[in-house]
């Protein structure tokens, strides 16, 4: 014997208001990580001293091969520095 049961949901402006909120912060979260960032906003980010991140910089490859030159200009993204930082 198969037993189905459909339910019916029905969201009160409060929940919808919280999932609203929920969403947002998402592609704020989603956003931030794509979101390039220069040498003294990586180091921030790192939580280390834009020093420290200059010698990690000439140290390790993997954060050399992460750097995005525009113009002269060297940037990470959040997201890559995540990754170095997990591998470090």
């Amino acid at each position: 014997m198969i037993v189905t049961a459909t339910y019916e949901h029905k969201l009160s402006d409060a929940d919808i208001e919280r999932i609203a909120e929920r969403v947002v912060r998402k592609l704020k979260q989603d956003e931030d990580q794509n979101k390039l960032l220069n040498i003294t906003e990586s180091a921030k980010y790192c939580g280390v001293s834009k020093e420290t991140f200059w010698r990690w910089r000439k140290r390790y490859k993997n954060l050399q091969n992460i750097a995005i030159t525009a113009g002269g200009v060297v940037q990470f993204r959040a997201e890559d520095l995540d990754k170095f930082l997990e591998s470090k």
